[in-house]
């Protein structure tokens, strides 16, 4: 297993990005009022950070195949500090989503390189559990970014969110120099770098197998995402919750995501990441249907609450155990495989984020994309997996 001082360090790479994509949403309106601006320009800020943190991972986890993780992770920490400097500073909207922007480059790139990490000292059971660790946490650091967000809105507002996030990058940079080693460079070259990569990248993208474990990965992550986009409109508009109230049910839901990722880590060395992951996928499915059922039917908030938490928590058992078996496919494309999959991932976080402020019934919408995500990932893992299955018998 991976050193426990390593594994918190990768952990750490892993929810800061997320941290910074939703600790500051609770904020957003003040952002807009500040600025002058519509609520809608306000949350570019958003659309900005997942186009940055997409590009990030793109760019930089196939580079690192071939020249090593951990010099283009000292980098990408580094310019994750700076931005988030300057979004704290920030004159005008147009700096800030600028800054947001930049936060996303060097935030996605961190996130891609401590993946890579992973199944270049792991394969297996092994690498499948520390995935789901570090999958969960990416999972729950959205989850309860808010929570905290909220909780620092009034004594320090948004600026002083942005400076709180400049304080886990500092501390990121300062461990990842301490004990992140070189893990990566093990990708045979073929003449230039660009020239590598490129055919890295060629050769990731015509493996069925890797599409099936990356569609998966990312549309269960999208039927989080619907949930955690459309929560504020739900409980606080819908149902009439204070922040602070807001704050403390996000958390439940939270709390269920590592209560499922306990579970995960405990039982994949027993059944295998093949198991577990089909098991989440049925109940996530499960639990968005009841969802839906239940908001169509217009059922109180506390029903409402229980079945997102019930549509939600599988999410623990999807996204680690669905990283480990596509990165294990090629573990000397680690990066490149692990950089698509972050790529479709903050892709798809960037489209289901406005479409969850789409119709007149926030509860339907987001029902409906949490069941929506969980039938588009339990047909991709199901297939990844059946295929899977045949190619090794």
């Amino acid at each position: 297993m991976i050193p426990v001082p390593l594994m918190l360090t990768l952990a750490l790479l892993s929810a800061t990005a997320p941290f910074a994509t939703d600790m500051y949403l609770p904020v957003l309106p003040h952002i807009a009022g500040e600025f002058g601006v519509e609520q809608a320009v306000a949350q570019f800020t958003l659309t900005g950070f997942f186009v940055g943190m997409a590009f990030g991972q793109l760019l930089i986890g196939p580079v690192s195949d071939v020249v090593g993780r951990r010099r283009l992770l000292l980098w990408s920490a580094g310019l994750a500090l700076v931005a988030s400097v300057l979004a704290a500073l920030a004159p005008g909207i147009g700096v800030l989503i600028l800054a947001r922007i930049l936060q996303g480059l060097g935030g996605g790139a961190c996130n891609v390189l401590a993946r890579s990490v992973v199944p270049d000292l792991l394969s297996g059971s092994a690498a499948a559990k520390t995935f789901s660790v570090l999958m969960a946490i990416g999972g729950i650091a959205p989850a309860i970014a808010p929570v905290i967000g909220g909780l620092l809105a009034e004594p320090v507002g948004w600026r002083g969110i942005f400076w709180t996030l400049t304080g886990l990058h500092a501390v990121q940079l300062l461990l990842a120099f301490l004990l992140v080693p070189e893990t990566g460079g093990k990708a045979e070259r073929t003449g230039g770098l660009v020239r590598t990569v490129a055919g890295n990248y060629l050769t990731v993208v015509r493996m069925p197998l890797v599409w099936g474990f990356l569609l998966a990965m990312a549309f269960g992550f999208g039927a989080l995402f619907s949930y955690i986009s459309a929560s504020s409109f739900v409980l606080q508009t819908v149902y009439g919750f204070s922040p602070a109230h807001y704050s403390l049910l996000f958390a439940i839901n939270a709390l269920g995501m590592l209560v499922a990722t306990t579970i995960n880590s405990r039982l994949v060395t027993r059944f295998g990441a093949v198991t577990m992951l089909r098991a989440g996928l049925l109940l996530c499915v499960g639990g968005g249907l009841i969802l839906t059922v239940a908001a169509l039917a217009d059922a109180p908030w506390y029903l409402i609450v229980a079945c997102i938490l019930l549509a939600t928590s599988p999410v623990g058992f999807i996204m680690g155990n669905a990283t480990a078996l596509a990165t294990g496919i090629r573990r000397e494309l680690a990066g490149s495989i692990s950089a698509v999959m972050g790529f479709v991932q903050s892709l798809l976080g960037g489209i289901v984020s406005p479409l969850m402020g789409l119709g007149s019934q926030p509860t339907h919408t987001m029902a409906f994309g949490i069941l929506t995500c969980g039938i588009i990932a339990a047909a991709a893992g199901f297939w990844a997996t059946s295929r899977l299955a045949r190619e090794a018998g």
